[in-house]
């Protein structure tokens, strides 16, 4: 399947159209990649060769899975992954970096509730 990025707010709106907003989404795998690591003097790790993937079923849209990648995830947490998101949000800064969270707001008093992560880019696919 073609993955789909998010540059602007249209790909937002078309992400939360097509997933359903990752309603009723359960958290199903996640895999974080550093490719970046250089063996040396000095020892250098690229964070933004680091790529972390997850991986929801959402059963509002006929249990059909959902993978986020994100790019140079510079902060991400992961809150109880034993319930079903309700709501999903994703906004881009003034400065490129991407916001995603399972809650109604990217807002840090939100985000930090649950489950977001804060990335370079995301870009986003049925599996």
């Amino acid at each position: 399947m073609t993955y789909h990025t998010i540059n602007s707010q249209s790909d937002i709106d078309l992400f939360l159209d097509r997933t359903n907003g990752l309603h009723d989404a359960y958290l199903i795998g996640v895999d974080y990649v550093h490719n970046g690591h250089t063996c040396g003097n000095p020892h250098y790790i690229d964070p933004d060769k680091a790529e972390l993937r997850l991986r929801w079923l959402v059963t509002s849209i006929y249990d059909k899975t959902v993978e986020l990648v994100f790019t140079a995830p510079l902060e991400w947490q992961l809150k109880d992954c034993c319930y079903d998101i309700t709501d999903t949000a994703v906004s881009i800064t003034e400065s490129g970096l991407v916001i995603w969270a399972d809650d109604f707001s990217t807002a840090p008093e939100y985000r930090e509730q649950g489950s977001y992560v804060i990335a370079t880019s995301m870009k986003w696919r049925f599996l």
